[in-house]
């Protein structure tokens, strides 16, 4: 055969695969809370899509998920201590995260804004609650490792130690589900985002000491110092102190 009279292949050009985790797409099954969660943590785009078409239902589950798993995250965490920590903990870890919510929505939708993002404030709030949801998911699942270690050491600086961890492995899959959400729902650039992210984590850390303790005891329910979270810290770090 002539080369001159081969026709030139033709190829398709390659199109960019959508991640199926955070298509936006109508959720199935009916709304309970064993089928909801379940979306949370494998079709997080589906809860989001119930959310935006105004089901409030969906929205509702979503926010009793995140009161429940944070109720007994820090129900365990307050078991190290037993006494008034049994509720006190529990209840501030809560609020902590509402009040922190509030605080940083306003910044998340002006720092989606600039990164493109052309979304209501409705929509922002429905994906802000569903990182939340799942944050709080993820330590919950880890609640009984808390339990665990309360009942078997009396070390509060490692105690700290494993709640700090804990909670920083539920924000960042809380993160990540939010990073992918935006992607899906049109932001051209994350940059802000992720200064958002950096943002929120700092004012959450900062909510832990401004409502402590949550672990150990002292004399009064709320602290009357003031104090950044990094020297809060290294008080409790330096052995000269003493312990509370």
């Amino acid at each position: 055969m002539n080369p001159e009279l081969t026709p030139p292949s033709v190829t398709s050009p390659t199109l960019p695969k959508q991640s199926s985790t955070f298509m936006i797409e109508p959720m199935e099954g009916p709304m309970t809370l064993s089928n909801i969660m379940e979306n949370l943590l494998k079709h997080p785009g589906r809860l989001l899509h119930a959310c935006q078409s105004g089901n409030a239902e969906v929205a509702s589950r979503l926010l009793i998920i995140t009161l429940i798993s944070l109720s007994v995250f820090g129900l365990l965490l307050g078991s190290f201590s037993g006494g008034t920590q049994l509720w006190a903990s529990p209840l501030k870890i809560t609020l902590g995260m509402v009040v922190a919510v509030l605080i940083c929505l306003p910044s998340l939708y002006i720092f989606s804004a600039l990164d493109g993002l052309n979304a209501r404030l409705h929509q922002i709030a429905s994906v802000l609650l569903s990182m939340v949801a799942l944050s709080g998911l993820l330590m919950l699942g880890f609640a009984p490792v808390i339990w665990v270690f309360s009942t078997s050491t009396d070390s509060l600086a490692f105690m700290g130690f494993l709640a700090l961890i804990f909670w920083i492995i539920g924000m960042y899959f809380g993160t990540r589900l939010l990073l992918g959400a935006a992607g899906s729902l049109g932001s051209q650039s994350k940059s802000y985002l992720k200064l958002w992210i950096i943002i929120f984590t700092i004012v959450t850390l900062q909510m832990s000491t401004s409502l402590r303790p949550l672990i150990g005891t002292a004399d009064e329910l709320l602290p009357t110092e003031k104090r950044f979270f990094v020297q809060h810290w290294l008080y409790f770090l330096d052995s000269n102190n003493p312990p509370r």
